[in-house]
């Protein structure tokens, strides 16, 4: 039995699990890859669980656990690996997900058995086969072959190249614990919702991304009729398209529209997209909202040129605002993505507050600029980091320091704005199932707190 763990969200205080919860995807993956190789698995998802991860340990007894998350649970993926060991000393503890990928040396530790950092989910696969926990006829794989992983020998670890995977070799993702917790799964107000994914990597080179860097910097797109495919399995009318960017290849958009309508698919999408793609392909747009696309999260990013091409964005305010018409016009719901930059000032936070409230975007998202390591970003920006808590890494704290503010006035112009939007998204009806109260405390609490530790 391998037992595959999705942790709960950071205790940062924060938490947009609320508002935001996605299937775990990454281990469905697995999950069917190892089904199809007579693999027994089961998926742990702690934050649709009641059940503690002790009791789920006694129930399965896995002989290997595998361990998935992002930067901000790295401490999280590290304590379940020390519990898996605590419970019993022999359990094979396999770490992954993209945080693993490029900074691998967080998890150089004793309770880890081995790190896989390749997009390859058969390198788990191999390292199963090498601990003769697989198919009993399976061919036992030398460790320096595998894909990808970094291991320990002699207490030294070593880390093998990783080689780009084509994202059409992954199964069709096995939905049993999805079917299950439905109902538990959401963006802001759409319940229940179903993650797919249809490329990997990103053609784009923004400065501020980690999604570009991930399966070594290799765009692959998966064939349009494996994703029909896999629509038509997906007990679910709500889809997140999980890709970096969906609307790319315009052949590709009209051959995927036609199988929708081919196949009488009736589902609502939710993708992700760039504004000088959208501003350029109003008909296209259109076309889109007639297939079931009634979300489209956009990286506007800023109200300006300067800090756009700061960004390496490659695209313009007038795009931005051509965007914004475009999609209203078609009928599709506009999540407009903001970056606070460090550099802000008082006028700079109200410029992007009148911004929102003058185009009336209902839905946003705005994120602290935060260099992710393993970005050339974090290279230029590591001698001015003021944490190396990796919890912190969530985009709503400040890991550099403000250039025009001390953090309790940045932090404050920051709460106003985030109150000020969800304000607006809850008279429209999109918190109606949050409690701004709660909000408006963890806020509060924050900012007397984390505006003056020394970090």
């Amino acid at each position: 039995m391998i037992l595959l763990v999705k942790p709960e969200p950071a205790h940062t205080g924060f938490s947009l699990d609320m508002a935001l919860k996605t299937e775990p995807l990454e281990l469905e993956y697995i999950k069917a890859m190892l089904t199809s190789h007579s693999i027994s698995s089961y998926i742990y998802d702690a934050s649709t669980d009641s059940r503690s991860f002790e009791s789920i340990l006694e129930l399965y007894r896995p002989q290997a656990v595998a361990i998935t998350g992002y930067i901000t649970q790295e401490y999280l993926m590290l304590s379940y690996a020390r519990r898996a060991r605590a419970f019993s000393p022999n359990t094979i503890t396999i770490i992954g997900g993209s945080h693993a990928q490029h900074n691998q040396e967080h998890f150089f530790k004793p309770e880890v058995s081995y790190i896989c950092r390749s997009d390859n989910i058969y390198a788990i696969l191999d390292v199963l086969n090498y601990e003769h926990l697989g198919n009993a006829s399976a061919t036992a794989t030398s460790l320096d072959s595998i894909d990808g992983l970094c291991y320990l020998k002699d207490g030294t670890w070593f880390t093998n190249p990783v080689r780009p995977f084509d994202i059409n070799l992954l199964p069709i993702p096995e939905r049993s614990q999805f079917t299950e917790h439905m109902h538990a799964y959401r963006y802001l107000d759409v319940s229940p919702i179903a993650l797919i994914k249809t490329s990997t990597s990103c053609p784009y080179q923004c400065s501020f991304c980690y999604g570009r860097t991930l399966n070594c910097g290799t765009y692959y797109q998966r064939d349009v009729a494996s994703i029909i495919e896999e629509l038509l399995t997906i007990p679910c009318d709500n889809i997140q398209i999980a890709d970096d960017d969906f609307l790319f290849d315009i052949p590709r958009l009209l051959e995927f529209m036609r199988l929708i309508r081919e196949h009488h698919i009736h589902k609502t999408f939710i993708c992700y997209g760039r504004a000088d793609f959208i501003s350029t392909h109003e008909d296209l747009m259109k076309e889109l909202a007639s297939i079931g696309l009634k979300y489209c999260m956009v990286g506007l990013e800023a109200v300006d040129d300067t800090r756009l091409d700061s960004y390496n964005k490659r695209t313009s305010s007038d795009a931005n605002l051509e965007t914004i018409r475009i999609l209203k016009e078609a009928g599709i719901r506009l999540t407009g993505l903001f970056i606070i930059d460090i550099n802000f000032t008082r006028n700079d936070f109200r410029a992007m507050r009148r911004f929102i409230h003058r185009h009336n975007i209902t839905y946003t998202g705005v994120s602290i600029f935060t260099p992710i390591p393993g970005t050339a970003l974090y290279e230029e920006y590591k001698d001015r980091l003021i944490t190396h808590n990796m919890e912190k890494w969530d985009f709503m704290h400040l890991v550099v320091q403000p250039v025009h503010m001390t953090r309790f006035h940045f932090y404050l112009e920051y709460y106003l704005f985030v109150m000020d939007l969800f304000q607006i998204a809850q008279k429209a009806g999109i918190y109606r199932f949050l409690r701004l109260k709660d909000y408006k405390n963890i806020f509060l609490k924050l900012l007397f707190s984390d505006s003056f530790r020394p970090h």
